[in-house]
């Protein structure tokens, strides 16, 4: 079974789609960085480090799959896509009609399934109109019985609190499928979530030169950024800024509305190699040359644990069916 993968950052979603013995035999990203992350870990797929508007073909597989990425739906960007008049008006157009490249793919790509992951914030983009585009160009190629679904990748083995969409379709096709969401395996009556302990405990606890050590600027304080050894960590996001602090030390106290405060001497940002741990992300993957790629590469992935348990049970009905 052969998958074409588009935006597919460091290879996280594909690494857990590849769990099911899927072979992905293209990948893109425009992200230099990612792009060799990727190839670190599937050396073997062909990798196209190009903006997606400029690929003018994709090969067939029975499985599609595409991260694209959502900042904003407004009528300015709408009216710069449908003035377009050629390449060097790329760079103008918003990020969100990304989503056009994608549906541009599965006609050409012909898949039976395909695997879209997204902010949580989509679904509510210009009061949902993006959300509905999405769905009506979905439809329209015969994924009709198609959904958004927000799963915690905390509840699927993942380390963290990390929400996000998903949307998983099948062809018509292949007549009725019945899809559900995934049962959650974790934080369960009989399965706690897994913790920081769980996976940073035994890495160094000062890592010179691997975490971003600038000061704790107005906007980093507004919020509770540390969680205990024995939670999950808040979302890796991809600015070293912004990311969660190690839990050693004395929790954070909170002060007033959007004011919290740092206690004791030990209160340092998690280092990219604890992010990499936490997302369950392979060591032999190779997240960039400076501490902002590390970061903003890894930040970025779908952990593969949580892609893995959202496309295994999809996968093996699709082989029922071919």
């Amino acid at each position: 079974m052969k998958a074409v993968s588009l935006f597919s950052g460091c290879g996280g979603f594909d690494l857990g789609v590849s769990k099911s013995g899927v072979e992905i035999i293209m990948a893109n990203d425009i992200d230099h960085d990612a792009a060799v992350a990727y190839q670190s870990i599937f050396p073997q797929t062909h990798f196209v480090e190009k903006d997606v508007r400029l690929i003018k073909s994709f090969p067939r597989a029975d499985i599609l799959i595409g991260c694209y990425p959502c900042t904003g739906f407004s009528s300015a960007a709408r009216r710069r896509w449908k003035n377009r008049k050629d390449e060097r008006d790329l760079k103008d157009n918003d990020k969100n009609f990304l989503f056009q490249e994608f549906l541009r793919a599965i006609d050409s790509v012909k898949p039976k399934l395909i695997f879209i992951e997204n902010v949580r914030g989509m679904l509510s983009a210009n009061n949902g109109y993006f959300l509905n585009q999405q769905l009506e160009g979905f439809r329209s190629r015969g994924f009709e019985n198609i959904e958004p679904m927000i799963l915690n990748a905390a509840d699927y083995g993942v380390a963290q609190t990390r929400e996000r969409v998903f949307f998983v379709g099948f062809h018509k096709r292949l007549g009725p499928v019945d899809h559900k969401e995934p049962r959650p395996t974790f934080g369960t009556a009989t399965r706690v979530h897994r913790s920081l302990r769980d996976v940073i405990a035994d890495l160094p606890e000062w890592p010179v030169g691997d975490f971003f050590d600038g000061p704790f600027h107005g906007h980093y304080l507004t919020r509770n950024r540390k969680r205990g050894w024995d939670q999950p960590s808040y979302t890796i996001v991809a600015d070293g800024h912004h990311v969660p602090l190690h839990p050693g030390g004395e929790p954070m106290s909170f002060v007033s509305k959007d004011k919290w405060r740092l206690n004791g001497d030990f209160n340092r940002r998690l280092s990219w190699r604890e992010c990499l741990h936490i997302q369950g992300l392979p060591e032999r993957m190779n997240a960039g040359e400076t501490l902002w790629d590390k970061y903003r590469v890894i930040g970025n992935s779908v952990p593969p644990r949580l892609a893995q348990r959202l496309s295994s049970q999809a996968i093996a009905t699709l082989r029922e069916r071919l």
